[in-house]
């Protein structure tokens, strides 16, 4: 292993605000970084990243996919997420109805009268929040009616996702993972963001709607050879899934997006003047700004890179979010060009695990961000002002003050 004093410490604040330089040491110095004092290894370069999140027999799921949750011994909670094929495969084309193209692009004008609805509620101010007001209800607002949950529990639900999945400063625990099962041991909810699940279940086996949980309600599954209907667990499991991932991503990128383009005024400019440009924006944007940056692995099995091998029962983070800055795949990866080539980039990851909801949040993003520009052709931003979230697998602010002309 190559000597270095780099240090990489995913729970330390200052390093989470701009882990860049960190991880382009690593990089450079570390491909294979071993941090023995949280006892995790890292690897930080595009092909070896991709590597790893293609072989989901070395790097396995079901252990916890947190470093901070990871136990010896499988899970056991019936997420997805946090399983491996062949069961997740299985569940996984239960969910996928929910994300077909045709549903997604039948999603795009709802969104864009959504994004317009809430830039409404600020109209003539001259400085407001654009995650309180914007950033941060458009997502929930648009996952939550997939889902099938009723209207006005955006703000509610955004709130309780930032408190189950806050990390205090240094710490090597989630906040509130004491308790990690979805129900407790009176087969009560413990997440009381879901505590209407049942209800809703109930009333979609008698009425059942166009959205994600009345399709899980009614839909059977292989349990060897027999053909069973999805347990109250596992039905929540899906839920908080799809309903957080698809409320913290988006709202971190979107965040990313009005602060990166008040940085890079040139290119905000060039959208404006080409609004067919902001899909190929969207996609250099996830380059450049992962929201979910860094995804962990349990060590199934040795595994060697660069001549050291990794040995099975550790624990691994690809940080996807590195490899995206990675000069060894993309030529000026530290600066923003949105008419950037790009033949592939693993901010949304990839294999087995690629993010089911891609395509509903790139078309969630361009249109978010088209109708933020038509409003707003200009901003400002005070960054001593910006704050950031801080959690165990996404980065982005928590506030954004910018102010409008």
């Amino acid at each position: 292993m190559t000597l270095t004093d780099v240090y990489y410490d995913p729970y330390d604040y200052e390093i989470d605000s701009d882990p860049y330089p960190v991880w382009k040491r690593l990089r450079d110095e570390a491909p294979v970084y071993h941090n023995e004092q949280l006892d995790f290894w890292a690897l930080s370069r595009f092909d070896d990243v991709l590597r790893g999140l293609l072989d989901h027999e070395s790097f396995v799921s079901s252990h916890g996919i947190m470093l901070e949750i990871m136990t010896e011994e499988p899970y056991g909670i019936p997420m997805m997420i946090m399983m491996d094929p062949p069961e997740h495969t299985k569940l996984r084309k239960l969910v996928a109805r929910a994300f077909t193209p045709r549903r997604i692009a039948d999603l795009e004008e709802k969104i864009a009268q959504l994004a317009r609805d809430f830039l409404d509620t600020v109209a003539g101010e001259e400085e407001f929040d654009y995650v309180e007001h914007f950033a941060g209800l458009l997502p929930p607002t648009v996952i939550l009616s997939l889902v099938g949950y009723p209207e006005g529990h955006a703000k509610e639900f955004k709130q309780l996702t930032d408190q189950s999945l806050h990390v205090d400063e240094g710490a090597t625990t989630t906040h509130g993972q004491q308790n990690r099962q979805i129900l407790n041991e009176n087969g009560e909810i413990n997440n009381e963001a879901f505590s209407m699940i049942p209800e809703l279940m109930e009333m979609r086996r008698k009425d059942p709607q166009d959205d994600l949980l009345t399709g899980l309600v009614h839909a059977e599954i292989d349990d060897g050879g027999t053909a069973r209907k999805l347990t109250l667990e596992e039905i929540l499991a899906f839920v908080q899934l799809i309903s957080s991932a698809g409320t913290e991503t988006v709202a971190r990128l979107l965040g990313f997006g009005v602060v990166t383009l008040q940085r890079y005024p040139d290119q905000r400019q060039l959208l404006l003047d080409d609004p067919s440009l902001m899909g190929n924006a969207v996609e250099e944007l996830l380059r450049f700004e992962a929201p979910s940056p860094t995804q962990s692995r349990w060590v199934a099995r040795d595994v060697e890179y660069h001549g050291i091998t990794i040995p099975a029962g550790s624990k691994i983070s690809l940080l996807n979010g590195s490899a995206d800055r990675d000069e060894r795949h993309f030529p000026n990866p530290d600066v923003f060009d949105v008419r950037r080539d790009i033949d592939r980039h693993l901010a949304l990851g990839y294999g087995a695990h690629y993010c089911i909801g891609a395509a509903l949040a790139r078309m969630e993003t361009r249109v978010a961000l088209s109708e933020t520009l038509k409003r707003y052709p200009t901003w400002e931003i005070d960054e001593s002002r910006l704050e950031f979230v801080h959690t165990a697998t996404v980065r982005g602010y928590a506030s954004v003050p910018m102010r409008v002309r």
